[in-house]
């Protein structure tokens, strides 16, 4: 197969390049806001704004990491009263995990910051462009996910 990628670019694209300085312009903005939140961090709390209440399962299936960071994740959050653990009613093997006020509170600037990044990273890119872009990451996304379930890795 003929890879249509130049050598620099698929180094750019493994070392995570772009998503490096879209995590720290991200982080320009939280700061900014007055919000001390890493993108990790983020995106726990993100889950929790869809629906609160969810196992720390739940949180790292959703946001594609392993158990152990997702408790390091959750640990740093509760230090800042940004969520808390409570027990599950039927078992208490498992935990759930709920926004503090404070939590909740920091949702409006975190939108915010999240919508200037967004749109300083998508100037001069077409609605069709991004579409597009959209697309290709499912794609990727997909065939990953299918590699990641082969029995031979």
């Amino acid at each position: 197969m003929t890879t249509i990628i130049k050598n620099e670019d698929i180094l750019h694209l493994l070392t995570g390049r772009t998503p490096l300085a879209l995590n720290r312009l991200l982080g320009q903005y939280l700061k900014a806001a007055g919000v001390a939140l890493t993108r990790e961090q983020w995106s726990i709390m993100a889950v929790l704004w869809e629906q609160d209440g969810r196992t720390q399962q739940a949180l790292a299936d959703a946001t594609y990491r392993d158990r152990p960071g997702t408790t390091r994740l959750l640990d740093n959050l509760e230090k800042e009263a940004l969520v808390v653990r409570r027990a599950h009613k039927t078992d208490r093997r498992t935990n759930l995990i709920f926004l503090t006020q404070k939590g909740k509170d920091i949702q409006k600037s975190v939108i915010q910051a999240l919508t200037q990044t967004m749109e300083i990273i998508t100037q001069n890119i077409s609605p069709a462009q991004l579409d597009a872009l959209r697309v290709v990451f499912e794609i990727i996304n997909h065939n990953i996910q299918q590699l990641s379930a082969a029995p031979e890795l």
